[in-house]
């Protein structure tokens, strides 16, 4: 019965690691390489007055944990280093975060279930795993039973990010259209940049925090 639970929860979490290394883990590189002449927060400034939200307050934090809420009421969050960083890794997080904001003025729902799935598929794993090594400790489990269990809540997490991954994909095409239309970066090889850069930070949570830390 083990082995049956182990391969069925590896298949969702082989297929997030896949969907992640595919569409943003490769371009992602690239794109740090990338070097803008603008910073990231001076971007996020751009793209919210072109959309008319001048008055959103962008707070800048040096440490955030990777669940915490990232908009709210009038505000986005971008972590200190990426808001002072100009490669286009850095500005596509902060574009990103902006469509984020627009997509909470347009879909708050979808929004708070990514929320939810994030604060998810990094705890409940974590949760798991401390249970299993305190059952094992006292004797109450086999160890092939808690990886088993371990990785069943690995997979479980996996889906439950795909909620998240469904938002940030949604809020990339706002920034992606804010982007083109109103061409917050004059230069056509910054924004090219910038743009595959949004697009590969919506897939960067396909897959748990306590795997994301490994990878």
């Amino acid at each position: 019965m083990h082995r049956f639970l182990l391969l069925a929860s590896l298949l969702p979490l082989l297929v997030a690691i896949v969907l992640r290394k595919v569409h943003a883990d490769r371009a992602l590189r690239v794109a740090y390489d990338s070097e803008l002449y603008t910073t990231a927060g001076d971007l996020a400034r751009g793209m919210l007055a072109a959309a008319g939200n001048e008055a959103v307050d962008i707070r800048t934090r040096k440490r955030v944990w990777a669940a915490a809420s990232v908009t709210g009421d009038g505000w986005l969050a971008l972590p200190a280093k990426v808001a002072q960083g100009a490669s286009a890794a850095d500005a596509g997080m902060a574009a990103l975060r902006v469509g984020l904001y627009l997509l909470s003025q347009r879909n708050p729902a979808a929004v708070a279930r990514r929320q939810w799935a994030l604060r998810f598929g990094h705890v409940f794993p974590v949760f798991t795993l401390v249970v299993c090594v305190f059952a094992m400790l006292v004797g109450k489990l086999p160890l092939l039973w808690a990886l088993s269990i371990l990785f069943a809540s690995l997979g479980i997490a996996c889906c439950a990010q795909a909620l998240a991954v469904a938002a940030d994909r949604q809020a990339a095409v706002l920034a992606v259209v804010l982007l083109e239309k109103k061409r917050v970066l004059h230069r056509l090889t910054e924004e090219e940049a910038v743009v595959a850069a949004t697009r590969a930070w919506a897939w960067r949570d396909a897959v748990p925090g306590l795997v994301s830390r490994l990878m």
